[in-house]
């Protein structure tokens, strides 16, 4: 049977800088394994470490707004897509 339940693996606590990159709040051991997340609705184009926890940049959120709309939503990828 496919475990295609979603799996947290990050949630955005914030916005960083004026162009749209979030700090997500990371749950997993590595984030950059995935390029996909929400059922492909959010696309993971960086990653790395910040003072502060991770910094990571999306396809989809384009500047500071959009970042900061993008609060306290979660990072999923489906269950089958963990090793």
């Amino acid at each position: 049977m496919a475990n295609d339940r979603p799996v947290t693996l990050a949630v955005i606590i914030g916005a960083q800088g004026v162009t749209g990159v979030v700090r997500p709040k990371v749950f997993a051991e590595d984030l950059s394994v995935h390029r996909r997340f929400n059922g492909g609705a959010l696309t993971l184009k960086s990653v790395r470490h910040g003072n502060n926890g991770a910094i990571a940049r999306f396809a989809e959120i384009p500047d500071r707004t959009a970042a900061g709309k993008m609060r306290g939503t979660g990072l999923t990828v489906p269950g089958d897509a963990l090793p």
